[in-house]
């Protein structure tokens, strides 16, 4: 998906946000970042398995890191570590896909979070257009997802190609 539509999508997200210490479960391309470290107030902490892209983030936002507004983790989101309630905000911005047990990930995520979780990802419909995976792997995912989101109080929006579960505590 290009800049323009994540930034589209951003747009929908940011006012759901509650605070001022954010987690990022997937760094991928920046987008949380990019979005959110203009605003002095918030110091965002982004978690990622494979930290593919964290040198040109480094690079691109090493002062912020050096004000410690900006820390660079890998982590899984099933096994971060992380203080109880720790996060006002935690954001996973199209890669609960790539969660390896989405309950887990998603009784993680509700632990270590005071305020709001918003999680958007793609749906199947999305397959071969926007990402590589199949339709079968999306719908799998999705489902696991809304599903628990169902059963814990969350929002559900579908949209065409992607879907997002809310829940302010």
């Amino acid at each position: 998906m290009n800049e323009p539509a994540m930034g589209k999508i951003m747009d929908k997200i940011k006012p759901l946000i509650i605070g001022n210490n954010i987690l990022d479960i997937g760094t991928g391309f920046g987008t949380v970042i990019k979005a959110l470290i203009k605003n002095e107030d918030m110091s965002i902490t982004s978690i990622d398995p494979e930290m593919w892209r964290f040198e040109q983030l480094k690079n691109t936002f090493l002062d912020e890191i050096y004000k410690n507004r900006l820390k660079l983790l890998k982590l899984s989101i099933e096994e971060t570590g992380f203080m109880d309630k720790q996060f006002t905000t935690s954001i996973s911005l199209f890669s609960a896909h790539h969660f390896t047990d989405p309950i887990r990930a998603m009784n993680e995520i509700d632990r270590i979070t005071s305020n709001a979780i918003i999680i958007a990802d793609w749906s199947p419909r999305s397959s071969g257009i926007s990402n590589p995976h199949t339709p079968e792997e999306l719908q799998l995912s999705m489902d696991i997802i809304i599903n628990y989101a169902m059963g814990h109080g969350y929002r559900i929006n579908n949209y065409k190609m992607w879907y997002s579960v809310y829940r302010k505590k």
